[in-house]
């Protein structure tokens, strides 16, 4: 593909009206026959076998138009023509050699997809032997019953349930709620969530294909292959214009040779038919549009890994949004803080990231990234897993956490947030309260979009009073909330079976089958989780690479100027077919030189579906 874009180069640029570069035929002879004989031979074997079996497809055409413009061009040449058609045969091949590259690379998605969700478990566990002594294995040699030794911050490698211990366990790959999940024996554990706070000992229940996170891959896949391909519109196409094309061929050149024109004048009319009748404006008109569409989409932040996907956020009807890290940061922060007592805010603030400097706890992170001062040490530091955690600071002793573990109640609530008390021996000295922060733009963005006549949707496995809160802030007004992975994919699929066109914005694992789904899945490249961006990337056929939400309209604006010029051009070339094939059949073109003209103005067509395409770079 590469090489067929580097040789067909210098050919297009001969194009140019202004350049004035013109190469000898011999020159343009040796650069157009490798590209059209040689990275174009696929094309002639499929057409060669489906004509073998009566049949014509968009590779028939493709071998038509680039056949018949090459053989032409070497008559031209022979002739001593000035221009010669090889550059119209060697850039359809070119291009359309590059769409199917593009093509080949997204359905590779569902692989990439399946390895980066299976990659969030481990490799490696630690296994709890007969005796009571940790053997470090593969994570395949686990068998259901095997008790595995899971420590802080480490990934859980298979399904099971928590056998001794307590720990706080990120689950926001299945939920999308960013805060952990406080464990205790009996509770079920998912392999891919992370451990927070403390070890646990597991027991394992499931392993391999059968655990939630391998479910999760196999539904992604199954998503991403159930898309019928574009390719088979344009072959029914091609499965009647191929053979009206050559019948009309056939025809005029019998009807010329029976009014007695005899075999010389009867096949200048017949070859200035095919000549016209070539797809290469009609090969060119989609390929090319797409190629420098994903090129400005990519200069604007915005990764297409499927060019069908961004047509189909041009033609969306509705946009579902994921909450935690899509409409919102993804992480909890400092809103708030409330004294109980005679200390200052800003002292309470200062004590309790103190108490959280080594921990990296959600709720850790957003209070030290709200304190801007010095940090005082901290002694004998202890964790309570569930609760929260202690530590003294300048000889007294301090806990933070939630009102269980401080014993006492909170004058004020997190509401749709977190609320994290402070106390010290003789009470309760402050409250902090946190939340999940919409995203500055989210609103504006919301805004626009609903402006397009769009419906959108939210959809979350976050609280349903969280995402109702979220929702009426921006302005949403469709909401379904606390759903799994499964869910929002059946969520998807029931909105495409009411026929609409779907687009889905997510940045997390238990996004994943959504965006694959989706008839355009949007992921967000810069999400609040690393291991969930990954995998939302790997699955969804556009990225956004740079922060926020407003690549989406930058992506839809783009989107739907992309879809406008495959129209103009699709309408040039059938109308330049429409209006030329009836001229040339009745041998009206031969009084301006026949398939001259012919070759002319086939690469005139497709000059004109070019520079049409580069519209799009401005």
């Amino acid at each position: 593909m590469l090489g067929a874009l580097v040789l067909t180069a210098p050919l297009l640029a001969t194009m140019i009206p202004g350049l004035g570069l013109h190469l000898p035929g011999w020159l343009e002879a040796l650069l157009s026959t490798p590209v059209v004989f040689g990275a174009g031979s696929g094309f002639f074997r499929r057409a060669w076998r489906q004509a073998l079996h009566a049949q014509a497809s968009m590779d028939t055409l493709i071998a038509l138009g680039a056949g018949t413009a090459w053989a032409f061009a070497v008559f031209e040449w022979w002739r001593g023509a000035h221009h010669l058609s090889f550059e119209t045969a060697s850039a359809l091949v070119a291009f359309l050699l590059t769409g199917k590259y593009l093509e080949a690379r997204a359905k590779s998605r569902a692989s990439d997809a399946m390895r980066t969700l299976l990659d969030l478990a481990p490799q490696r566990a630690l296994r709890v032997e007969s005796d009571g002594s940790l053997l470090e294995v593969a994570v395949a040699l686990l068998q259901p019953g095997d008790r595995v030794r899971i420590l802080p911050g480490q990934s859980i490698p298979a399904d099971g349930r928590v056998r001794s211990g307590q720990a706080e366990v990120d689950e926001s790959m299945l939920t999308g709620e960013p805060m952990p999940v406080p464990k205790g024996s009996g509770d079920p554990l998912v392999a891919g969530t992370v451990v927070h706070g403390s070890a646990l000992e597991m027991e394992v229940r499931a392993i391999g294909a059968e655990t939630q996170l391998a479910r999760m891959a196999a539904l992604v896949a199954q998503a991403q292959g159930s898309k019928a391909p574009a390719q088979e519109v344009a072959d029914r196409i091609s499965a009647v214009f191929v053979p009206v094309i050559l019948g009309l061929a056939l025809v005029t050149f019998a009807g010329w040779w029976w009014l007695g024109g005899g075999l010389g004048q009867a096949w200048r009319p017949a070859v200035t038919l095919l000549v016209i009748a070539c797809p290469c404006a009609l090969g060119l008109a989609t390929p090319v549009a797409v190629m420098v569409g994903l090129g400005a989409a990519a200069r604007k932040g915005v990764l297409v890994r499927d060019a069908a996907a961004l047509e189909a956020l041009g033609q969306a009807t509705d946009l579902v949004f994921d909450k935690t890290g899509t409409l919102t940061e993804g992480r909890p922060s400092l809103r708030a803080v409330v004294s109980c007592g005679v200390a200052e805010e800003y002292e309470l603030l200062g004590l309790a990231a103190s108490l959280e400097q080594d921990s990296e706890h959600p709720i850790a992170r957003g209070i030290r990234m709200a304190f801007d001062g010095s940090l005082r040490p901290v002694e004998t530091f202890r964790t309570h897993p569930g609760g929260g955690i202690s530590g003294s600071i300048g000889g007294v002793q301090w806990k933070l956490g939630n009102e269980a573990f401080l014993g006492v109640s909170f004058p004020t609530s997190g509401e749709d947030g977190i609320a994290v008390g402070l106390a010290d021996e003789t009470g309760l000295q402050g409250v902090f309260l946190l939340g999940d922060q919409l995203r500055v733009e989210a609103t504006r963005v919301v805004r626009d979009l609903l402006g397009q006549g769009l419906k959108l949707h939210l959809l979350t496995g976050d609280r349903a009073s969280a995402a109702r809160s979220m929702a009426e802030a921006v302005g949403i007004s469709e909401v379904v909330a606390e759903v799994r992975p499964e869910g929002k994919l059946a969520e998807i699929k029931a909105l495409q079976a009411r026929g609409a066109v779907v687009g889905f914005v997510g940045d997390g694992v238990n996004d994943a089958p959504a965006l694959a789904q989706a008839d355009c899945g949007i992921a967000m490249g810069s999400g609040a989780g690393e291991q969930g961006t990954g995998a939302a990337m790997a699955a969804a056929p556009l990225v956004l690479l740079r922060p926020g939400l407003e690549g989406i309209l930058t992506a839809r604006r783009l989107a739907r100027r992309t879809h406008r010029i495959i129209r103009q051009n699709l309408a040039w070339a059938f109308g330049y077919n429409l209006v030329l094939v009836p001229l040339a059949a009745f041998g009206q073109l031969e009084r301006f030189g026949g398939p001259m003209l012919a070759g002319l103005a086939m690469g005139l067509s497709s000059l004109t579906v070019v520079l049409n395409a580069l519209r799009l770079r401005r």
